[in-house]
């Protein structure tokens, strides 16, 4: 009996060591991978330089991006090794209303858009270059729009210039640029804020969001939309204007009420409520929404840039807790089945 005692006395003593070494263990991790994903929107999507400048001065790392349109720009910046400081520089160049009238070459008579892209291509070349995807150090998705199949397409190979002139092809206004074989627009026609592409085409973790398009609580109400609605009205920029106007009201295609104008109005409309849903899937969303400003207002950069860098700034405390490490799993967990619900897709 008393050789009994002194045994259990003895795993008495001896499980606590064995519970320390079990939990000693430490458990290993890895950081975190965040995407960003930019939204069109023109001029007021300089916005998103500022909220890349907050991002890297307090040392938050970058992933991947994706982008549409103008956001698909500034996306191919960042992944062709742009500092915020020569992006800002770009920005600059372009608020002479006489560097945007340089980059019109219109077509006559504008069937099938009003001016053909060619320039803004070149213009596009002198900072991106001729390089494609799979040179780049940094993960980059362009999105752009397929007119024969409704398709969005997530450019990931080829030519990043390609691919990005097709993103920035406003509809209605410049011809559709034909990228292997296909009919590509504006990359905001099917997805403004391209969150999924991240999410099903990299190993990104989290999402971040950067959203300049008006949110659905903006429109919630008639009041509030008919404020919203107003600050669209005069969306085409003054040197178009008064070279359309030339055609005279009745068939100038972006006269108020006609067919450029329906069209914009129109795709506004339906990127309002795709953003709402697209940002619904990430993790966090910036709205730097600025009220009452142009898509050309180029001449504005400071402001956007300054919009993007204060909204960036409040929502730094929400994207440190996506920093968190996260626990790598092991070889055992790795051939364990699934827990229900898990990273279901």
């Amino acid at each position: 009996m008393h050789e009994k005692e002194t045994k259990l006395s003895q795993y008495r003593n001896r499980l606590p060591e064995f519970l320390r070494r079990l939990f000693s263990k430490k458990q290993e991790t890895r950081p975190p991978k965040i995407g960003l994903a930019l939204s069109c929107g023109g001029a007021k999507s300089l916005a998103h330089v500022g909220v890349l400048e907050v991002l890297a001065k307090n040392n938050i790392p970058i992933h991947a991006i994706s982008g549409s349109s103008m956001g698909a720009y500034i996306g191919a910046l960042w992944a062709t090794g742009h500092s915020v400081e020569q992006m800002i520089e770009l920005a600059e160049q372009m608020q002479d209303p006489t560097t945007l009238r340089k980059l019109a070459d219109p077509v006559i008579p504008p069937i099938k858009g009003v001016f053909y892209g060619h320039k803004v291509k070149t213009h596009l070349s002198h900072s991106i270059g001729n390089v494609n995807f799979e040179d780049l150090d940094r993960k980059l998705l362009v999105i752009a729009a397929n007119l024969d199949t409704y398709e969005r397409v997530v450019f990931r190979q080829g030519s990043v210039l390609d691919a990005v002139h097709a993103s920035c092809a406003m509809p209605g206004i410049v011809v559709p640029v034909e990228v292997n074989g296909m009919r590509c627009t504006d990359g905001g026609v099917v997805d403004p804020v391209p969150v999924g592409a991240l999410h099903k085409f990299t190993d990104v973790d989290y999402v971040i969001a950067v959203s300049t398009i008006p949110t659905i609580a903006e429109i919630d109400t008639h009041i509030s939309a008919t404020e919203t609605a107003k600050e669209d009205k005069e969306e085409i920029a003054p040197w178009w204007r008064s070279t359309l106007s030339k055609l005279g009201s009745k068939i100038n295609p972006a006269a108020p009420g006609n067919m450029i104008d329906n069209l914009r109005r129109s795709l506004r409309a339906s990127q309002i409520r795709m953003a709402h849903d697209s940002c619904l899937r990430a993790d966090l969303t910036i709205h730097p929404v600025s009220k009452g400003a142009q898509w050309h207002e180029y001449d504005r950069f400071e402001h956007f840039i300054a919009l993007g860098r204060e909204k960036a700034t409040s929502a730094l405390p929400l994207i440190r807790e996506l920093l968190e490490p996260i626990p790598v799993k092991t070889d055992d967990s790795s051939t364990q089945e699934p827990m229900v619900g898990e990273r279901v897709a």
